[in-house]
């Protein structure tokens, strides 16, 4: 017999003779001299055990030949060397014992592959049995040999009733001939194209339900045959995730379109029409309806349709009557009830009976109706029709409802959009009227830019001897002046362009004829044309003596003078954001009450309503089509609205107010607990005056309708404020306001 080494011990069983292993050298040498003078059990090993030991002595003992005797030792190196042992007894010619001889194998490598082997099966079958997928193994006949838990679990079959069956058993009947098709290639040496790729397909349960599957397949073979091993992972929660994202992903287009139509149209039977086409061609829907309620028939039109259904209207019999049937359908109800209504299941919900052949044809399988708002009243209702059952989950539902609340903002903006032609029609006529106050002042008023004067009113050119203002346009403001005098006003505009607000001063000036008047003017920084200009007032104060009280009159007309200028810019303010025309002089009416209330001077109170009037001019610095944007802004358009704080600063912080008007500009968006913007300042850091126009601008905005919204009313109003008492707003300024709004509250919003 084949051996590796060869070996001798004498009758008391101690190795007298060993010769090293096969492919002799010094650690096998090494090995063999270990163990001489040794009984095999004494030399240190690791297996067997002693019951392995006592029954091996027994054989030798008992002086019986053996065979295969397999044992393990920690080899010199520190490794676990194997080896199996045959062995004969040997007797003298008088027949005595005198030992054994025999030979020897190291099956080490042997015993490590199968080890190694071992393991492998441990971790295939520890890896198949706490797999998700499903792991099934076939042979050549196309029969199931193998089966994990898994595939249990996604077949529904156990495995006693699967091994042995066809694996035609996991498949629809109508792939069955092309799959044993496929066999028949492989079994005659064909192509297998289907071997290392993966494959989507489609299997079948015991219970005869269809899925989709995901399989990567394995060839191996064995002494036994070919085997195959395919691993399938089912794919039904993917496939409906995907087919969710793609139904989200076109309604997300469906409602960019639909806000976009709010911009684009003019009126409502182009918005209906519009919203309609886009909502099918853009959203995965097979029809999409808006119907409007006649509340004197109580039944339902439609205004506007696309799909396929768009020409199919004539007979159309849909009521919102809930004594009807016709009237407690999807549409009806939502009309009704001022609700949305999720019909999950055309062909099987009780409220879609009256219609159920029609949505047979059409194949409609879910449908939804959401009623459209106009303002504030139900007016009809948006309706959305899907070829399969259960389209609309949440996400779904929450698309739709805000597409639903964005046509009613576009159906209120309409209606504010003729408010505003109106508006703007009378703005326009004011400004006219304003226009001529000041061509027809007793003040001369002026504008300089770049040492010359850009505009000059009627009595301004009067005052200087001139037929026409036309005369002085750009003439340089210096040559107007007394050459004794051009020094004072050479330091008085070095002041202004040095940081002063603005300033009053007196000079003589030169007549068009030559002669000269005294003349009073007070003038401050300001813009013109988007560039920096000087402009001013300017009285003719020849006659000095004249009585005091008719210069306190002057200089109580230039004051007015000069708030009517606020009072321009306001209105300037306005007609670029039209929404809110009339919100900054609320605001400075709110603003200065809650000042009355909390005992504040007159002289303050004045400053809060022209800081009211003022607060919000850095909005000319904003796109008009953002201020007037009727959706939700984006965050880089929020961004801009954010900055009209630091706007309105820019503006004002120049102009010599006698109250922090700039200030207050700047700081009434910033909140107590230091939430607001745009310096985040907290607490007492916060002008009285920034705190209080915060509560007054708050109570303003909710209260009135924008572009996005319909108002929300005074109680919401004072709800909020009363929600940020001591935290995001004054809690003495809340105090004085709630107190206000209680007992004049119409009187404060008019």
């Amino acid at each position: 017999m084949s051996s590796d080494f060869y070996w001798e011990s004498d009758a008391e069983h101690r190795i007298t003779q060993r010769t090293p292993g096969s492919g002799s050298n010094a650690l096998s040498a090494a090995r063999a001299r270990a163990q001489l003078g040794k009984r095999r059990w004494e030399v240190p090993y690791l297996s067997p055990d002693e019951s392995g030991w006592k029954a091996h002595r027994a054989d030798l003992d008992a002086h019986r030949p053996f065979r295969n005797f397999e044992l393990s030792r920690k080899d010199i190196d520190g490794t676990e060397r194997f080896a199996a042992i045959s062995g004969d007894p040997v007797f003298d010619s008088t027949g005595r014992f005198i030992g054994y001889r025999g030979v020897g194998t190291d099956i080490t490598e042997r015993k490590r592959a199968e080890e190694e082997l071992r393991r492998r099966e441990l971790r295939y079958r520890a890896v198949s049995h706490t797999a998700r997928d499903a792991f099934i193994t076939g042979d050549a006949n196309g029969r199931i040999v193998g089966w994990n838990p898994a595939a249990e679990r996604i077949f529904g079959y156990a495995e006693a009733e699967v091994i042995g069956q066809p694996l035609t058993l996991l498949m629809p009947q109508r792939f069955r001939s092309r799959h044993l098709e496929g066999m028949q290639r492989v079994q005659s040496g064909g192509e297998r194209y289907a071997i290392g790729r993966t494959l989507e397909l489609t299997g079948q349960r015991k219970d005869a339900s269809e899925f989709p599957l995901e399989l990567s397949l394995a060839a191996w073979t064995l002494a036994e045959g070919q085997f195959f091993t395919g691993i399938i992972r089912d794919l039904s929660e993917r496939k409906a995730a995907e087919a969710k994202i793609q139904r989200l992903t076109q309604l997300y287009a469906a409602l960019s379109q639909c806000n976009q139509a709010i911009v684009r149209c003019a009126n409502e039977d182009e918005l209906f029409a519009q919203i309609c086409r886009d909502a099918v061609r853009f959203g995965g829907m097979k029809a999409v309806r808006i119907s409007l309620a006649d509340a004197q028939t109580r039944m339902v039109r439609v205004a506007a349709s696309f799909g396929i259904d768009a020409l199919d209207v004539k007979n159309f019999n849909v009521s919102f009557d809930a004594d009807s049937p016709f009237g407690r359908g999807p549409t009806g109800t939502a009309i009704r009830e001022n609700r949305p209504f999720w019909c999950q299941d055309f062909m099987n919900d009780p409220a879609t009976a009256p219609w159920r052949d029609r949505g047979e044809r059409k194949g409609w399988g879910s449908v939804a109706a959401l009623p459209l708002l106009k303002g504030g009243a139900v007016i009809g209702a948006l309706v959305v029709f899907y070829g399969e059952t259960d389209a609309f989950d949440e996400d779904a539902r929450k698309l739709l409802t805000e597409m639903a609340t964005d046509i009613g903002f576009a159906l209120d903006n309409f209606e504010r959009e003729r408010a505003r032609v109106l508006v703007t029609e009378n703005l326009r006529a004011a400004e006219e009227q304003f226009r001529g106050l000041v061509e027809q002042s007793i003040a001369g008023i002026y504008i300089i830019q770049d040492d010359k004067l850009a505009y000059v009113n009627p009595r301004f050119a009067e005052i200087l001897g001139y037929a026409s203002p036309d005369e002085l346009i750009g003439r340089e403001s210096l040559s107007l002046v007394a050459e004794a005098d051009r020094i004072v006003i050479l330091e008085q505009r070095r002041r202004i362009e040095e940081g002063a607000q603005s300033a009053s001063y007196g000079f003589t000036a030169l007549r068009q004829d030559g002669s000269t008047t005294e003349v009073g003017v007070h003038s401050a920084r300001a813009t013109h044309n988007g560039r920096p200009a000087v402009i001013g007032l300017m009285q003719d104060i020849a006659e000095k003596k004249r009585a005091e009280e008719q210069i306190q009159r002057y200089l109580k007309q230039l004051e007015t003078a000069f708030m009517s200028t606020v009072e321009v810019a306001t209105a300037l303010s306005e007609m670029r954001d039209p929404y809110t025309a009339g919100h900054e002089r609320r605001v400075g009416k709110i603003a200065a009450a809650i000042g009355v209330e909390l005992g504040l001077d007159a002289q303050r109170v004045e400053g809060l309503r022209v800081a009211g009037y003022l607060h919000d001019i850095g909005k000319i610095t904003i796109p008009a089509e953002i201020l007037s944007k009727p959706g939700k802004l984006s965050a880089i358009e929020y961004q801009l609205i954010q900055g009209h704080p630091q706007s309105s600063y820019d503006v004002l912080k120049d102009v010599e107010f006698p109250w922090p008007v700039a200030e207050v500009a700047l700081q009434h968006h910033e909140r107590i607990d230091g939430s607001g913007y745009p310096q985040g300042l907290k607490g007492e850091a916060i002008l009285l005056e920034a705190r209080i126009m915060a509560v007054a601008d708050v109570m303003e905005a909710m209260s009135s309708h924008r572009p996005y919204r319909p108002g929300l009313g005074v109680d919401k109003a004072l709800a909020e404020i009363e929600r940020g008492r001591g935290s995001a707003y004054d809690a003495v300024v809340v105090d004085a306001c709630v107190k206000l709004f209680q007992e004049h509250g119409d009187l404060l919003l008019a």
